[in-house]
């Protein structure tokens, strides 16, 4: 649905009562600030941004799962701020010249749904990237996602947190047939062919094909 952002300033645009804000597919706490970032996304792109943590982990944390990020706002990007202890977090529903539209949640600290939470801003370019802490901005970007059967002898791959593939990176083991593997994130990385997996609604890295030149996931 195509939105009129000058006419909807002061006005919701999220729909709290939707699935997206709710579990099992928004886990965060609800009324934060990344409890409303997490479920914007996925309610206006249909993107899990698997964020966990604080406020002001979110842009790391969303970086190493291979999300892009950009400096500067972007139509459908999260604001990471990493001041206080536990930062904030803003969604930038569109930007158009000089101009950035946007809403949060939970900005006056009362950590509850209040009638603040989710209204539509703006800010001019200019004080948008003055404001204090400012870290970047997580591109919200809808995956293709490809089907890949698992090929190694036991059926059991990998799936760590980053794609810095190391064991204390890991976060389990899964036994599984198929993955869906997100198009066009593979990369060469130690000498490990690594891809970004969707599982259990999270992003994880796996490995396509290992040191050894096996392959452990090949495209259906």
């Amino acid at each position: 649905m195509s939105v009129n952002y000058k006419k909807s300033l002061g006005k919701r645009l999220a729909n709290f009562n939707s699935k997206y804000y709710k579990p099992p597919v928004n886990t965060a706490s609800r009324g934060q600030c990344v409890w409303y970032t997490q479920g914007r996304a996925y309610e206006k792109k249909g993107v899990y941004i698997g964020a966990r943590g604080n406020a002001k982990d979110v842009y790391q944390s969303c970086k190493n799962s291979g999300f892009q990020t950009s400096k500067y706002p972007k139509p459908n990007s999260i604001a990471c701020f990493n001041g206080g202890v536990y930062g904030h977090v803003k969604y930038v529903e569109y930007v158009i010249a000089d101009t950035v539209y946007y809403t949060e949640a939970n900005s006056n600290a009362d950590n509850v749904i209040s009638v603040d939470d989710g209204i539509l801003k703006k800010m001019q370019l200019s004080d948008w990237m003055a404001q204090p802490f400012l870290q970047g901005h997580v591109v919200v970007k809808k995956e293709i996602l490809k089907t890949f059967n698992v090929v190694t002898r036991k059926g059991k791959i990998g799936l760590y947190k980053s794609s810095n593939i190391k064991e204390k990176n890991k976060v389990k083991n899964i036994k599984a047939k198929t993955v869906r593997v997100v198009a066009g994130s593979g990369k060469v990385k130690d000498g490990r062919d690594i891809v970004k997996v969707l599982y259990n609604n999270r992003y994880y890295w796996s490995i396509r094909v290992n040191k050894s030149g096996v392959r452990q996931l090949k495209r259906t």
